[in-house]
């Protein structure tokens, strides 16, 4: 295998991955291995993407896009409501993940006729907390630290939504490696030039 496509085969791995935690029994052993080496091939598929050459594409982008929504909703569709949170609370993290793929996605192909998936350092750091969220559960179990963390998160979410939005709404073209909100003016006068 070339080097180059070792990014998108990372992300096609997470994506396959997604699978069994879908069927398998959550907080065994082997599901939280699972979960873990999907967590860890999104912090990977990135980074080698812009170190080698030729490493990064539209189809890589978009390949770790879906792989992440993928994974981010068998977390919160097949792990929540097995977790023993806050009632309200995993239906708040349903509704981000709506949110983000329905509003989010529909402004940038309203306004550019293109998904728009961005991958900034603030939905990142979000990403990597939802993936650790459930290995944290397995590892402390329920109480009311992990319903406040959760509850930290999930207003976390929420503003990450937020900024992705107003994101697509002020770029003036399509710039999915667009790193936080005050890149904007920075893409936009690009964008003119």
């Amino acid at each position: 295998m070339k080097l180059k496509y070792l990014p998108n085969a990372l992300s096609l791995t997470r994506l396959a991955l997604c699978i069994p935690l879908i069927f398998l029994s959550p907080f065994t052993l082997l599901y939280i291995v699972i979960l873990a080496v999907a967590s860890i091939t999104d912090s990977l598929d990135g980074q080698l993407a812009r170190r080698i050459k030729n490493g990064a594409s539209e189809l890589g982008a978009t390949l770790d896009s879906v792989a992440d929504v993928c994974l981010i909703a068998v977390i919160i569709f097949v792990m929540m409501p097995k977790m023993l949170l806050w009632g309200w609370l995993w239906i708040a993290f349903a509704c981000v993940l709506i949110l983000k793929v329905t509003v989010s996605t529909g402004i940038g192909f309203i306004r550019f006729k293109e998904i728009i998936s961005l991958h900034t350092i603030t939905l990142k750091i979000l990403a990597t907390f939802l993936f650790i969220h459930p290995i944290i559960y397995y590892f402390i179990g329920e109480g009311t630290f992990f319903n406040v963390f959760s509850t930290v998160l999930a207003s976390y979410a929420y503003l990450i939504v937020i900024e992705e939005i107003l994101i697509i709404s002020m770029l003036k073209r399509p710039e999915r490696n667009i790193k936080s909100i005050f890149g904007v003016r920075a893409a936009n006068r690009a964008a003119t030039t």
